[in-house]
């Protein structure tokens, strides 16, 4: 059984924003991500409520506090599980000081709503290419939405945690967009699109927000859309001008374009967090100018 734990945050108005993804089968039983400091009670009611008494493994695509705040905490109610995360992420979840403080001055007050990450006891933690449960999870490191970012491959199963972007199921079709917050470097990002190529066949599990069964359709258009968007950012590099950015980018990605179509909250916060993703590709091409 796979299944996808809603976290949302009703202060924030998040819904179908913050997820966790939950697998339970006779080999045991895994988690992906935790969900923010904020949302630890609710997760923990839902693994409850899902008959999940132990947790082999709790899986780790990056360590932003959306997705690895709780950790501390969910780890302390599962002492069996190994958590599993790139070696990059080590030293921050034995001492979050530097990753909150970093969060707090990036985030500012949505850092204090997600809530203060909580250290890990080193012992707990693993970095490997290949995690014993079934026949194996494998884990790919996927830089580029972060540098500590990595994603999953376990039965027909990819999770894809922010590489493919961001998704929204929308009436029988979907939303997609990149997440390509500073820093960028759009060769790191497209490199770790590529190396998971030949996973494409299975189901895309995103970390935000959902699954499609046809990964190799959103593969390609992950990639054309990193590309484009991309391209759009810098032909308006000059005057940086957010509302002729996204203007343009409605115009040439019709997938984008179904953001008009989203319920007005979701829309709302997507603004913001797009706003990030275009601010790190016009870092990026200033950089390179």
């Amino acid at each position: 059984m796979l299944k996808l734990i809603d976290l949302d945050i009703e202060s924030l108005g998040y819904e179908k924003f913050i997820s966790a993804w939950l697998y339970k089968g006779p080999q045991g039983a895994f988690l992906v991500d935790t969900g923010p400091a904020c949302t630890v009670d609710k997760l923990l009611d839902a693994l409850e409520e899902n008959g999940v008494e132990r947790l082999d493994w709790i899986l780790l695509t990056h360590i932003h506090l959306d997705h690895a705040g709780g950790i501390g905490h969910v780890s302390r109610h599962f002492p069996e599980a190994g958590i599993v995360c790139h070696q990059r992420a080590v030293s921050h979840l034995i001492d979050p000081s530097r990753l909150w403080g970093g969060s707090k001055e990036v985030l500012g007050e949505l850092a204090e709503t997600y809530g203060e990450i909580k250290p890990v006891p080193e012992e707990r933690i693993i970095t490997t290419d290949f995690v014993s449960f079934g026949d194996g999870i494998r884990v790919i490191p996927t830089p580029g939405h972060a540098p500590h970012h990595q994603s999953f491959v376990f039965d027909e199963f990819l999770f894809c945690g922010e590489v493919f972007g961001v998704f929204l199921e929308l009436d029988g079709d979907f939303y997609l967009r990149p997440a390509t917050p500073p820093k960028f470097v759009f060769e790191e990002f497209l490199e770790s699109m590529e190396r998971l190529a030949p996973e494409t066949g299975r189901k895309v599990c995103f970390a935000h927000y959902g699954m499609h069964e046809d990964g190799e359709r959103i593969y390609e258009l992950a990639r054309t859309q990193l590309r484009l968007w991309l391209e759009v950012a810098r032909s308006h590099s000059a005057a940086s001008n957010m509302k002729a950015i996204l203007a343009d980018l409605k115009a040439n990605d019709p997938v984008f374009a179904r953001i008009d179509d989203l319920p007005a909250q979701i829309r709302e916060r997507e603004m913001y967090y797009i706003g990030n993703s275009i601010r790190g590709m016009l870092e990026y091409i200033q950089e390179k100018a």
